[in-house]
């Protein structure tokens, strides 16, 4: 997914301008084709995310595009006041990536897990949200951005395996894929989403699998059709329940009076214990051992 990012990046710099990278002395063997190619674009600012989260204010005030790259929580939780009032108020194009979401630091341990990063950026609805859940819906975002502009906030993972190799899919709107045809809906993002399509108890005729690219701040009614057809909507996440994907679910089932039973699993917060591990070792810690077949088995 991080590879897919800088593709992404030069596929739009042969044909536009190029945007500017900034990093937080992070991204070696990612980075480099980017620098290669265009280095007075490029600026290692060193272990300041904070002030680097202003550079990129100040750069994008001059009509440029930047994205700004470091690790989850130093992206976001070290820099939140610069992320709220250098580039949210002032509606800036700067694109902030995130690396390494939900567990995917496991053996560096608490410091290093970013399960309440959508929950911060989700205060900030100036902030497009964008949880690509393979290396596709990667480059899918960052063309966004670049085309676009605006306040954005992309968290990546490791998955490397493009979705579609693994199960046919229709599109619904530009950021939303909809795996099976089942009346049982699943609500996921990022890249646990590959998870419920590896798993020999996902039929395609029973569930239908909404993997959201972009968090979106609401659901709109064009979602109406998708969801009053449903008998029951689980949602699962490797985040916290405050500002999830979860909660968007169910304040969009109660405005709209549709009366299904609603499951719901993230991450209890105030449980999480500080010893660290693989990554699935600590989702099955966190959700359940059985996380996935618990949501498919009936």
């Amino acid at each position: 997914m991080r590879n897919s990012l800088v593709e992404g990046i030069l596929e739009f710099s042969k044909t536009n301008t190029p945007p500017y990278v900034l990093t937080g002395d992070l991204g070696y063997s990612v980075l480099e084709p980017f620098v290669q190619k265009y280095k007075s674009k490029f600026i290692n600012v060193g272990i300041m995310e904070q002030s680097m989260m202003s550079m990129a204010a100040g750069i994008a005030s001059q009509n440029n595009k930047v994205f700004v790259y470091s690790i989850t929580n130093f992206s976001t939780f070290r820099a939140l006041e610069q992320l709220r009032l250098d580039i949210a108020y002032h509606d800036l194009s700067v694109c902030v990536i995130g690396i390494g979401t939900g567990f995917q630091y496991g053996a560096a341990g608490y410091s290093h897990w970013a399960y309440e990063d959508l929950a911060i950026m989700s205060g900030l609805e100036n902030f497009r949200i964008f949880s690509p859940s393979d290396a596709d819906s990667t480059k899918d975002a960052v063309l966004d951005f670049l085309v676009n502009g605006g306040p954005t906030y992309i968290r990546l993972g490791k998955h490397m395996k493009s979705l579609s190799e693994v199960c046919s899919y229709k599109k619904f709107g530009p950021h939303l894929k909809i795996f099976g045809e089942g009346n049982k809906i699943i609500v996921t993002h990022g890249s646990i989403s590959v998870k419920f399509l590896d798993s020999a108890l996902f039929d395609t005729k029973k569930f239908s699998l909404l993997v959201f690219n972009e968090v979106p701040n609401t659901l709109d009614d064009s979602f109406l059709e998708v969801f009053k057809k449903a008998v029951s909507v689980n949602v699962l996440e490797d985040v916290v329940y405050s500002g999830s994907m979860g909660s968007r679910v169910s304040r969009f089932l109660t405005d709209n009076r549709i009366n299904i039973p609603l499951y719901w699993k993230g991450i209890n917060g105030k449980k999480v214990l500080s010893a660290g591990g693989s990554e699935e070792f600590l989702r099955e810690r966190e959700l359940g051992r059985n996380y996935i077949e618990e949501i498919l088995k009936d």
